[in-house]
């Protein structure tokens, strides 16, 4: 049976904040069966992060009213579970949230080291506030290092918090390629940076920075001090890492249904990952006007042109559909 696929993005399209938008509980009953199941393949494809992809899918089958597995979840950093070649190295994990360190055991990490561990065991690292500083006394690194030391890959897992002491150490770790001593000319410590999002739409009515914005700042301090670009890996939309990965349960989906994928949809608010990624990946893009990007004359259209939030971006990008809300999609899918 030929069906179509779906891969939604969920802060912008599904919710925005804390609220589900409007419409989205009742266009979801529509794709489910009278047990809640979901009877189409349906992923659900964010650049965001979370504890992990079942606690997200238990939060957004409270919110949809339907029943949501964790393997139709892709958080941004899904898809470091292919990463294998890391998970027995000592890797820096830098982000927010006091789950980070049981994020990374999860996703398959056995040594990750966070911001936390390196305050308690250096904290001398960081000495921009003036008061910490004195307090300190000493700013000398200690003759004997933490255990885990040296660090051989980084991975910026979601949009740190404490911008300062994160960059510091950040800069630290490349600068010295993971040793801390001192300077090292050699080749860069791998990094993976984990969402290219510039900004994202909360509640609030102007756009939030997010990960990306805290990589470019990082990249341009490094290009500076060390006189050359950084080297990022990244995971996320619109990169094929994250396509790929998504697919593929996409395709394992429509399988388990008895389903073979016709058409796939991929639903976003973001010009420049959602939509830039749907047609760098062959997919039928879609722009929900519900989150970053706003167009209150549009119902659903076909073909739109827009412009890129970057100022980089110079050539428009088209989406081959345009709607107002999600549900307004579905009921077009659905005829």
């Amino acid at each position: 049976e030929l069906g179509f696929g779906l891969l939604v993005d969920i802060d912008g399209v599904l919710i925005r904040g804390a609220k589900t938008i409007p419409g989205t509980v009742e266009a979801f009953q529509k794709l489910s069966d009278s047990e809640g199941n979901l009877k189409h393949p349906i992923v659900f494809l964010t650049n965001g992060s979370y504890r992990s992809e079942q606690a997200k899918a238990d939060e957004l089958s409270e919110k949809l009213k339907v029943n949501i597995r964790g393997d139709q979840i892709v958080l941004v950093n899904t898809p470091l579970r292919t990463f294998t070649e890391w998970h027995d190295r000592s890797v820096f994990f830098a982000g927010q949230g006091s789950s980070l360190c049981s994020t990374a055991s999860d996703l398959g990490f056995k040594h990750p080291v966070v911001l936390s561990d390196i305050v308690r065991d250096i904290p001398m690292f960081d000495v921009i506030s003036h008061r910490k500083r004195l307090a300190l006394g000493s700013g000398e690194l200690p003759d004997k290092l933490p255990d885990y030391l040296p660090i051989h890959g980084i991975v910026i897992a979601n949009t740190p918090v404490n911008w300062d002491a994160h960059v510091q150490f950040l800069l630290d770790l490349l600068l010295t390629r993971g040793e801390l001593r001192t300077s090292n000319k050699g080749p860069q410590l791998p990094l993976i940076a984990c969402n290219p999002d510039l900004v994202w739409a909360s509640e609030y009515h102007l756009p939030r920075l997010a990960c990306g914005a805290f990589v470019h700042m990082l990249s341009a301090l490094y290009e500076e001090m060390a006189g050359h670009e950084l080297e990022v890996t990244w995971c996320g939309k619109p990169t094929e890492i994250t396509y790929k990965y998504a697919l593929n349960m996409l395709r394992e989906q429509a399988a388990s249904l008895g389903q073979e994928l016709d058409e796939v949809y991929g639903i976003g608010d973001n010009v420049d990952v959602d939509v830039m990624g749907a047609n760098n990946h062959n997919l039928n893009s879609v722009l929900v006007c519900s989150g970053l990007y706003k167009n209150e004359k549009i119902d659903l259209t076909r073909n739109i042109t827009v412009r890129s939030k970057r100022a980089s971006v110079t050539e428009p990008i088209t989406a081959d559909y345009a709607t107002s809300t999600i549900g307004r999609f579905i009921d077009h899918v659905l005829k």
